[in-house]
């Protein structure tokens, strides 16, 4: 699918010496080939090589040029795969961050009113001037829509991104089926150079064999659409049946995932707030689940450009919808989760389209088709090895997604149990801003995971695993961990220089904006470096199939942020002084905000050390590089 790199000659017959020394040289490198192919070979080589010797004196400034083309070739390759994925990954927070904004205005609209005598959304009670303030300000905290909304994002977050293995474990899937396709059209081309050379002076064969060689290549191309139609069916049936089934839980027990998000903490009108959000947002989630499955079919055939062309269409609409029923109809957070659910309906009609007409699905493979067949014999045969097929991808789906699966629910569980904490504590408004900020800027170094997942998947398919595939998959992974720790880095610049402006983008309430100020400075800003080498390392592993070790992995480092979370001493400590304080902070008492995002920097600090291990020192690792064999690769 990728070439490592371009080579462009000004004249026709250095072109040609170029093709022929390539081909000899790929030729002669496979183990597999035959004494004929050998042979075939050994003349393009001759053809080819006739003039090396008088060359041999500029090889190394030629081999200085090609190192360099090569590493251009390879950041053009990553930036093609991260821009487009980074403008669509962008586009996907901002689906629960524009909720924040318009509810958090509703907010400020419905305080207004209350203000000047108008009508009350909300129940509020007003204290009494002698008494504490701190009960004004709780009574507003448990009772105002962005709290409803932090606890209700935060059970359905846990519900759809736990589904997020669909994507991540059909990606490779499909890279891997459309690497071997492309493996076998190279043998075929490989085996009609050979015949070429054999009876290169039998004008009336050569035609027969470009005849030949034209069929032989439209079959292959027939077979890689019909390999990867078969694997996304299969993908799509197993998304369905869990969106089904995440729709029915969620439904009948609403009540329990509130509760378990810290939704008990809030009063009475912000808690059937959240529960009508969840109970409509839910609704989407098998649309949301097979939309899944389109955005992992696109990363596996390395198009991230038809993902962004969706999202863009989908969020545009979100946003329109989120403007016209949450501020218009001044219908709050349920209007959030109507326009939510309407969006993501969208999308999923958006993908389906995008992948037919790309063919990466296939009518031809759905069952309902095979009743046009005008034979019954022969439909009936049809649909049983087309049964046969789809079954044995979704087993090795459900195979490759099961610990990918387990990885993500630790994940969520310890995101769930940071925010039933802020709610505790009664900070889950400020908690719900700074969430917000870290998912956005965690989209972003998302981007170059999305690339390093393609190219090492892609890589490692192209021979079977070999160590030349490894060395290659290395190369890239190297050049991705270096624009990803540049990007962490700039994104650390940014938050410390609008770390006061960005959380007015979601609130006007000057109570609710300070209280942001300490874990947005002194906590998410410093971790987007360490956050830059742990997600471009999750797509590594999870371009390398290595989904077993990435779950592990995950089950200590979330025990360990688990314990950080019920540890206040660390807060305590590290934020007692007055220089970490912001003035006029009276929402929630104590570090409880500090708290909860000090044991999400543990999770961090445990999730690098663990895949930094694996990457450059475990022998067990798909990916372990053995600097024997690359110094034997280098004489």
């Amino acid at each position: 699918m990728y070439t490592s790199m371009h080579i462009t000659c000004s004249s026709s017959s250095a072109t040609t010496t170029t093709t022929t020394s390539a081909y000899s040289s790929s030729c002669l490198k496979k183990k597999r080939c035959s004494s004929s192919s050998r042979r075939g070979c050994e003349r393009a080589r001759k053809k080819g090589f006739a003039s090396s010797s008088s060359s041999s004196s500029s090889s190394s400034s030629s081999n200085n040029n090609n190192n360099n083309n090569n590493r251009k070739s390879l950041d053009e390759q990553i930036l093609s795969l991260a821009v487009p994925a980074l403008l669509s990954l962008l586009l996907d927070p901002l689906l629960s961050a524009s909720d924040t904004a318009f509810v958090g205005r509703s907010d400020d609209y419905s305080h207004s009113l209350r203000d000047n005598g108008g009508s009350k959304t909300e129940k509020i009670t007003v204290v009494a001037a002698s008494e504490d303030e701190d009960e004004l300000v709780k009574e507003v905290g448990e009772n105002s829509g962005l709290a409803s909304l932090a606890v209700a994002t935060s059970v359905f977050n846990f519900i759809s991104y736990s589904g997020s293995f669909l994507a991540i474990a059909t990606a490779p899937l499909v890279s891997r089926e459309v690497a071997e396709s492309e493996r076998k059209r190279k043998r075929e081309e490989e085996e009609k150079m050979e015949f070429k050379y054999d009876d290169d002076d039998d004008d009336e064969n050569k035609d027969n064999i470009s005849s030949s060689s034209s069929s032989s290549s439209s079959s292959s191309d027939n077979d890689n659409n019909n390999n990867a139609s078969k694997t996304v069916l299969a993908a799509l049936a197993l998304a369905l049946a869990v969106g089904i089934t995440a729709t029915t839980v969620v439904e009948l027990n609403v009540d329990s995932l509130l509760a378990i998000s810290g939704g008990e903490s809030l009063g009475d009108a912000a808690r059937e707030s959240a529960e009508e959000y969840v109970k409509i947002r839910a609704l989407g989630l098998p649309f949301f689940c097979c939309s899944l499955i389109g955005i992992g079919a696109f990363r596996g055939v390395a198009d991230t450009r038809s993902i962004l062309n969706v999202a863009i269409i989908a969020e545009s609409v979100h946003f329109a919808l989120d403007w016209a029923l949450v501020l218009g109809l001044h219908l709050g957070v349920a209007g959030a989760g109507w326009s939510t659910f309407a969006s993501t309906v969208l999308e999923f009609t958006l993908f389906s389209r995008a992948m037919f007409a790309r063919g990466i699905l296939s009518r031809e493979d759905l069952p309902f088709f095979f009743s046009s067949s005008s034979s019954n014999e022969r439909n009936n045969d049809g649909f049983t090895a087309s049964v046969k097929d789809v079954s044995g991808k979704l087993g090795e789906l459900v195979s490759s997604g099961s610990n990918q699966l387990v990885r993500t629910l630790f994940l969520q569980y310890v995101l769930v149990r940071a925010t039933a904490l802020a709610t505790e504590n009664n900070v889950s408004g400020p908690h719900q801003i700074v969430s917000q900020v870290w998912w956005i800027e965690l989209f972003v170094l998302d981007a170059i995971a999305v690339a390093a997942q393609t190219l090492v998947s892609t890589r490692l398919a192209k021979n079977d695993g070999s160590d030349e595939d490894v060395l290659s998959a290395r190369e890239a992974v190297d050049r991705c961990l270096l624009w990803s720790i540049a990007l962490g880095f700039l994104l650390f610049v940014f938050t410390e220089v609008f770390v006061d402006d960005l959380p007015k983008i979601f609130t006007s309430d000057a109570t609710v904006t300070a209280a942001t100020f300490v874990p947005l400075a002194f906590i998410l800003a410093p971790l987007q470096p360490l956050n830059a080498l742990v997600f471009c390392f999750d797509g590594v592993f999870q371009g390398a199939n290595d989904f077993k070790f990435l779950a592990k992995a995950m089950i200590f480092c979330s025990l360990l942020a688990v314990a950080a979370l019920q540890t206040p001493f660390f807060a305590d400590a590290l934020f007692s002084s007055s220089s970490f304080s912001s003035p006029d902070v009276s929402v929630g008492g104590g570090h409880g905000l500090e708290q909860v995002w000090l044991g999400v920097a543990a999770l961090m600090l445990a999730r690098a050390g663990c895949l930094a291990r694996r990457y450059w020192s475990d022998e067990d690792s798909p990916l372990y590089y053995s600097s024997s064999f690359s110094n034997k690769k280098k004489k």
